[in-house]
Parts: C-alpha cells; structure tokens; sequence
C-alpha cells in the first residue's frame, strides 16, 4: 500500500493504524487474519485505500491541469 501513497503518505499511517487496530481486535476475539479481511484481500486492500490520496490522483490531477492550461481554461479543482 505503501507504494500508491501520495506526497509524504501521512494518509497511509491513518490507514495502517486502523489496520493494526483491526488485526488486534481480531486477534483477541481469536479471529485467523482471512476472516478479518475475507478471501478477497486485494478487495480489502481497494476499500482501506479508497481514502487515501494516491500518487495516481495527484498525476491525473497535474495532466489534466496541464493539458487545460495548455488549451487556455481553467481548472475547477485547487
């Protein structure tokens, strides 16, 4: 997850604390990790990162900033 953080990925530590709380919480109700995130982890991982800020939005943000500022309009975001 580390990977799709965007600047200095103080989103992702909002993430992994929850995470780690999750796991502990699992852990003292004697839950196995795939009961906590289901047989789909990369579905679980998808919702954990649907608030966070990835690199991925801060690029499509700068290209299509780029590319209106290069036709002469202007952005409705920042």
């Amino acid at each position: 997850m580390w990977m799709f953080a965007a600047g200095p990925g103080y989103d992702m530590m909002k993430i992994h604390y929850d995470l780690i709380g999750l796991f502990e919480e699992g852990v003292a109700e004697g839950k196995h990790v795939l009961e906590i995130t289901g047989e789909d982890v990369a579905a679980f991982c998808d919702a954990l990162m649907r608030n966070a800020r990835t690199y991925t939005e801060d690029w499509r943000e700068a290209l299509n900033r780029d590319i209106l500022k290069k036709l002469g309009k202007k952005s409705d975001s920042k």
